[in-house]
């Protein structure tokens, strides 16, 4: 009997031994298959690109059972904006926000059409006709990958409008003389209406609103609450001037290459997914921005149809001048411009 519980013992000893080894290997297979990844974010966390994001990220880990980890650094923490497109290409994230606007190479079509959308308020016609000329030009998807990333979606923002500090605007005239905070070709817009567009970070235009050492920002409705803009603006003038729905959320195309081909698969599935969530939330939160500056007695006003025509006029003048430089390049800048409001035209019917 004592044999036979020693022989027993030993086997039982055996087997744990043996699945340990089973448990040990399992869980090193576990762990290498682990993908860590870091998410570059220009947004603070509580802004609507950045809940988007996180959602996707949430999704992300979800579809590939947890083999995906996912860590974002919100509010401009491993770049700044204007740094966007060549710290991502460079892969000090492996995700993240970026801006081709702000680069100091490439990214020609992305720089010239910062406007291009005027008059357009429709998100899902942006995103229509955009779509329709990356697939006429394969030009405009060239860039980013010429610029070392993926884009991981495409997604259009609401069109900029122009938020005032104390000046009540009523023509084109009143733009003269005055500071407006706003960027690349929608500066040169500000300077040919006889004020002075000066770059500077939406994180500094809350306080320079408010000291009035800026007279107004040209920025979307939504930053009315989202950087609450709203406590510190008397009126917001529409100009509804759209941007392009570009790609301004990538990997680093070398990250990119290292994952499994599953993995790629569910990233790629997401992309229609994440584009549309981006805007769903960014659009809603234009709404609320309107309701909130509301709140705080803002005043909403639009120029004549006379006056805003005016603008356009710049506006246009502005791009096929910035197209033109895009031509001398050998990129088809002026044709995709051309194509894409033939397409506006067409569909705003």
């Amino acid at each position: 009997m004592g044999k036979l519980v020693k022989r027993l013992s030993l086997v039982v000893f055996g087997a744990l031994i043996v699945a340990g080894l089973i448990f040990s290997a399992n869980t090193n297979v576990v762990q290498a298959a682990e993908i860590n990844l870091t998410y570059g974010g220009n947004w603070p966390p509580n802004h609507p690109m950045s809940v988007a994001t996180q959602e996707w990220i949430n999704k992300i880990a979800k579809e590939t059972n947890g083999r995906v980890n996912i860590k974002p650094f919100w509010a401009s923490a491993l770049y700044k904006p204007r740094e966007s497109a060549m710290e991502l290409g460079k892969g000090v994230a492996d995700i993240g926000d970026l801006s081709g606007a702000y680069a100091p190479v490439g990214y020609a079509f992305e720089k010239s059409m910062r406007m291009a959308f005027w008059g357009v308020d429709d998100r899902i016609l942006a995103r229509k006709v955009y779509y329709a000329a990356r697939e006429k030009y394969p030009q405009l998807d060239k860039e980013f990958t010429d610029g070392n990333v993926k884009v991981m979606a495409y997604a259009s923002i609401p069109p900029y409008q122009l938020l005032v500090a104390k000046k009540k605007i009523a023509s084109t005239a009143d733009f003269k003389g005055m500071t407006i905070k706003a960027t690349g070709d929608i500066a040169k817009l500000i300077n040919e209406l006889g004020g002075s567009g000066i770059n500077m970070p939406m994180g500094e235009t809350y306080t320079a609103l408010q000291k009035t050492t800026i007279d107004g920002a040209v920025a979307p409705y939504e930053t009315l609450k989202s950087f609450r803009f709203a406590e510190v603006v008397k009126y917001a003038l529409e100009l509804n001037i759209g941007a392009a729905p570009a790609g301004h959320w990538a990997f680093n195309l070398d990250s990119w290459k290292k994952l499994p081909k599953d993995i790629q698969k569910v990233i790629e599935d997401n992309i229609e997914w994440f584009s549309n969530r981006i805007e769903e939330l960014v659009y809603a939160g234009e709404e609320l921005g309107i309701n909130l500056a509301k709140e705080h007695k803002v005043e909403f006003l639009k120029l004549p149809a006379s006056e805003l025509d005016k603008v356009y006029a710049i506006v246009e003048k502005t791009i096929l001048q910035e197209m033109k430089a895009v031509d001398d390049q050998g990129l088809p800048g002026t044709e995709v411009y051309q194509y894409m409001r033939s397409l506006i035209k067409q569909h705003s019917k």
